[in-house]
């Protein structure tokens, strides 16, 4: 929880007290030089009962664009969006919590939605999932 006076995560405005699952996805973008993307994720509708959540595989991965004058200028941050994990492996309603820069909180946006994945199951049933996703850009440093 945060301490007095701190803003709540976005994860937290999300998940509200939700059982929340992580993993974490080395993603080394193909235009960066920083990889991991973090996704926080808990059942979209929650069901009462024992079982916990397998965790979602992603199948197709879409690079987000990181255009070269962005780098040059070393623009840097991460984008967290929230999105909806259907349970056919399919991702929609992807829109930013927190960006940093318009075009590349765009970007992160467009690749997110083109990601598919084997769906999370729950007692060997397909369930959609909410998702937190991180994903950071980091310009490369130019050596000398």
């Amino acid at each position: 929880m945060p301490q007095y006076g701190e803003q709540p995560k976005p994860e937290d405005r999300v998940f509200a007290g939700r059982k929340i699952y992580s993993m974490q996805m080395n993603m080394p973008n193909l235009t960066s030089a920083g990889g991991s993307w973090i996704i926080r994720f808990a059942e979209l509708h929650e069901k009462p009962g024992p079982g916990d959540l397998s965790t979602p595989v992603a199948t197709n991965k879409v690079d987000p664009a990181y255009p070269a004058q962005l780098m040059r200028e070393q623009v840097e941050g991460t984008v967290i969006l929230y999105a909806i994990i259907h349970a056919d492996g399919t991702v929609g309603d992807v829109r930013v919590l927190e960006g940093f820069q318009d075009q590349l909180d765009e970007n992160a946006r467009i690749a997110l939605t083109r990601w598919h994945f084997r769906p999370a199951m729950k007692n060997g049933v397909p369930v959609e999932l909410e998702a937190v996703v991180q994903i950071p850009f980091r310009s490369r440093k130019l050596g000398y």
